[in-house]
């Protein structure tokens, strides 16, 4: 059997959030068990070098990562990151695939999504123009039927050259095992009994809405006296956030757990009440997902591809919709049978997100690709 040997070009680390720290990884596991398929991670010389500003920063991704591109051969290559599109100014089109996880910027720059407090339609014509150069890949892989469709409507990419495969859920997150680590968990991190924890993962871009987040648990506090604390974990709050915070008097309601460990993350679903997810923009929206598989009930937008993943319309709402979604919290905890109903229908809808399922969808991208050649 002739194996199609393929080039993977990860995020590097300095310019990596949460989730795509970890992709490169999760899909090159997911890939060595497909037995057509054989592939390495190219890892630059400057691939681990530590931040050295703004501007350094701009040039090694910008600069040194696309001419180190330009200056190796192969069969085929593989773009681990949309957000990285500016590799094919020197990798072949007809050689590459990309995983597209959005398609935000050009979504804002074409006037799609407009929320209070966005990025304005200039401010993201930049990275939307770098984005576009998607276009030249010879297949992409969207991770969801949302960016799926962003892909062909925004930037006429051809269907026959896009692929779905779902970002999996580790396995981590599926165990029932650990109860007494999750225990230490929520004594270490001050996660009291008897209050109503609502969680948040994800960074303070103004498409996570963390107004809403803010304002949901502010009228869960201060209106209907309930002892809640938001638990946030991922990037520092900064001016917007802690400005919001205090003006909403939540400096006691709101715990920061930053950026925590694998095990961790996992613990932190488990020791949460709900996750409040109200997103005005998701190319899938992994912390919906990892909740589900974890039997944390979710609440959160109706917006891009979080349906998809959510799959249950009494747990989605607009995501300015704040009296909806403290209703629907109030509801979870006032019943037992609602939570254990979204509970089971959420790990079941997660059943479907593995890295298993989505090492063959870029497979077969690959393999599209290469039977053009022959």
């Amino acid at each position: 059997m002739t194996k199609i040997d393929v080039s993977i070009f990860p995020t590097l680390p300095v310019h990596a959030g949460m989730s795509m720290s970890h992709y490169t990884d999760e899909l090159v596991q997911g890939l060595h068990g497909i037995s057509d398929v054989l592939v390495r991670v190219e890892w630059p010389p400057f691939g681990a070098e530590p931040s050295a500003g703004w501007l350094r920063s701009r040039w090694v991704r910008y600069v040194e990562y696309v001419r180190w591109c330009g200056r190796l051969s192969g069969d085929l290559f593989h773009i681990a990151d949309h957000s990285n599109a500016q590799l094919l100014l020197t990798l072949p089109g007809s050689q590459t695939v990309v995983t597209c996880h959005d398609l935000y910027p050009v979504a804002v720059a074409l006037g799609r999504v407009r929320f209070t407090g966005s990025q304005g339609r200039v401010a993201m014509a930049a990275s939307a123009l770098r984005v576009s150069l998607l276009r030249k890949a010879a297949a992409i892989v969207a991770i969801s039927e949302h960016t799926l469709a962003e892909c062909r409507d925004y930037l006429g990419i051809k269907r026959d050259r896009l692929f779905v495969g779902y970002h999996g859920v580790a396995a981590r997150f599926l165990s029932n095992n650990g109860a007494g680590a999750v225990e230490s968990f929520k004594a270490r991190h001050r996660i009291q009994p008897g209050w109503l924890h609502i969680l948040h993962v994800g960074s303070n871009d103004p498409r996570k809405n963390l107004g809403s987040v803010f304002r949901v648990v502010a009228t869960l506090k201060q209106k209907h006296k309930k002892d809640v604390c938001l638990v946030k974990v991922g990037s520092a709050f900064g001016p917007r956030e802690t400005q919001a915070i205090q003006t909403m008097g939540l400096q006691e309601a709101v715990r920061h757990l930053g950026e925590l460990s694998d095990g961790e993350i996992a613990h932190v679903y488990r020791a949460c009440d709900v996750l409040l997810y109200p997103s005005f923009h998701e190319g899938m929206g992994r912390p919906v997902a990892e909740a589900m598989a974890s039997g944390t009930p979710v609440v959160a937008s109706n917006r891009g591809a979080i349906p998809e993943v959510v799959q249950h319309p009494n747990s989605l709402f607009d995501p300015e919709d704040v009296d909806g979604m403290t209703n629907q919290i109030l509801q979870i905890t006032a019943s037992k049978d609602l939570r254990e109903e979204l509970v089971q229908h959420g790990k079941l809808a997660a059943q479907k997100f593995t890295w298993e399922a989505h090492a063959q969808a870029v497979a077969e991208a690959y393999r599209s690709v290469v039977q053009r050649w022959v």
